[in-house]
């Protein structure tokens, strides 16, 4: 063949490839599909264009992680982790087209080094879940699906889940990955936003958790600031609410107590008109003095309360307290207590109710009980001496010295209450324990004696014919000189005052 011939020969092949190029290149043309990846869901998230520049590097991870979170969409809706290979050019397109709202002048493939057909082409060639779960195990399926089904946007849960996820990639996802789109390191994240997570992809807990992505960063300073405003107005409710819901309770318990009082005093005013009332009746005909019950008895003291401890003795404690009148009173509760006794201390408070003058202490009540927990009870109720007892005013604090006025008067009301009980009271009674600690002082500083015999005194009295001492015709005077109160006792011949009273002698 000559050289013409061959040259021929060659222009026809030149000009048959150069015709199926072309008839190619309008074939793929025309095979080219839209793009079945939804980015409007990144719109959603991140409706304001407005944020701050970020360096390229920084730009290109926002980019990929937004892809993979589009992609995982796509998933829970198709069951395809990619899109097909003839929509690669137009994915791209409609990508870049979103993206100059955001980010102007930023070409993704060329600022980012991604290829075309890299967003079509997965991991170990795993195109699809069903592929996903033939390589993966059920029982990891199931260990994501318990660790990602859950809200996360706490850190707790959120490193629950990517540590779950670390591992299936590690265990099963071990292969050559095409590119760094869709390549193994992405799958298991876009596979549990996809279907372990109830919340899906587009919850800004799943997207900040397993893309990295915090659509509340870029421009989020109105957010945020909305975000406070809306808790503060939460909090201010809140406060409010229960201010509300405390008050409420309180006034309804106040008018729960107001009315429990109103109710006990109805039911006390009924039983003092019949007689009939176990809590207020009389001891005996000749006294004024009330029964109290134990239950009022720990009303008045706030169950004895040991703030409401006034005094202690070798019989038992005092206590303050304020009776259902609001009056105050001072009781004074016995220790080792036995029923047996109750007789004698009854005749002892008549005895003590039937002795009355302004320089003794006023005998009120009295309450004799036996309780499951307490035991056996005694307990007399008397006037409450609000400025305590001498003793505490000469041995006590020195803000409390008397003055010489107040000395005086303390002094000769003691002396008028022991005279009364001398030679006033019938019986007499014999004091026998005078001292600082047993003469009170009420509220205007007016002495007042406690004329409590002992038992045995009042059995003694009530008993057998114990001689009294004669109430003499003239009382003994306060300013009497002890050499003539001693010759007026001799004078009688029987150690007692005469009865003619006392008399002064003159040397």
């Amino acid at each position: 063949m000559s050289f013409s011939a061959l040259f021929l020969v060659a222009v026809r092949l030149l000009l048959l490839l150069s015709c199926f190029n072309s008839v190619a290149l309008t074939q793929l043309q025309n095979d080219a599909v839209s793009c079945p990846l939804n980015f409007t869901v990144l719109r959603q998230l991140a409706p304001s264009p407005k944020r701050r520049s970020l360096d390229v590097a920084t730009e290109c991870r926002y980019v990929l992680q937004s892809l993979r979170l589009v992609q995982s969409n796509y998933l829970r809706l198709t069951n395809s982790f990619v899109p097909p290979l003839n929509s690669s050019e137009s994915c791209w397109s409609d990508y870049q087209n979103l993206l100059k709202d955001y980010v102007p002048n930023f070409d993704i493939l060329s600022k980012c080094g991604f290829q075309t057909s890299w967003i079509s082409q997965g991991c170990m060639n795993i195109t699809t879940r069903a592929q996903f779960e033939a390589v993966v195990p059920k029982s990891v399926v199931n260990s994501i699906v318990d660790n990602c089904n859950q809200s996360l946007l706490n850190g707790s849960p959120c490193a629950a889940c990517t540590t779950s996820l670390s591992n299936l990639r590690a265990s099963y996802l071990i292969g050559a990955s095409i590119g760094n789109v869709s390549d193994c390191t992405a799958f298991p994240s876009i596979y549990a936003a996809a279907f372990a997570n109830h919340f899906g992809p587009t919850d800004i807990g799943t997207a900040n958790c397993l893309f990295s992505l915090d659509f509340a960063t870029p421009g989020s300073a109105g957010t945020k600031k909305r975000k406070k405003i809306v808790i503060f107005v939460a909090l201010i409710g809140s406060g409010l609410g229960l201010l509300v819901i405390i008050g409420g309770v309180w006034l309804l318990w106040h008018k729960h107590k107001e009315y429990k009082v109103k109710k006990r005093k109805e039911e006390l005013s009924k039983d003092r008109e019949r007689g009939l009332g176990s809590a207020l009746e009389s001891i005996s005909g000749s006294t004024n003095l009330i029964k109290f019950t134990f239950d009022e008895i720990k009303k008045a003291t706030r169950n004895f309360s040991r703030d409401n401890i006034v005094g202690r003795g070798g019989y038992g404690n005092v206590y303050k307290g304020v009776l259902l009148d609001g009056s105050e009173v001072a009781l004074k509760r016995f220790k080792n207590c036995s029923a047996s006794g109750d007789t004698n201390f009854a005749h002892e408070v008549e005895v003590i109710a039937s002795v009355r003058h302004v320089n003794l202490v006023a005998l009120r009540g009295y309450c004799i009980a036996t309780t499951p927990y307490e035991g056996h009870q005694r307990i007399i109720v008397c006037d409450l001496m609000k400025n305590g007892s001498l003793y505490d005013h000469l041995f006590g604090s020195p803000d409390n010295k008397l003055s010489w006025p107040i000395r005086q008067n303390i002094a000769l009301g003691t002396a008028r209450g022991l005279a009364y009980l001398h030679y006033g009271a019938q019986p007499s009674i014999i004091h026998r324990d005078i001292k600082a600690n047993n003469i009170l002082l009420d509220e205007t500083f007016e002495a007042k004696l406690y004329a409590r015999p002992t038992m045995d005194q009042v059995v003694k009295m009530l008993e057998t014919d114990l001689s009294v001492p004669n109430i003499p015709e003239r009382p003994i005077p306060l300013v009497a000189d002890i050499d003539d109160i001693e010759r007026s006792i001799s004078s009688s011949g029987s150690g007692n005052l005469s009865s003619s009273g006392f008399h002064q002698y003159h040397s």
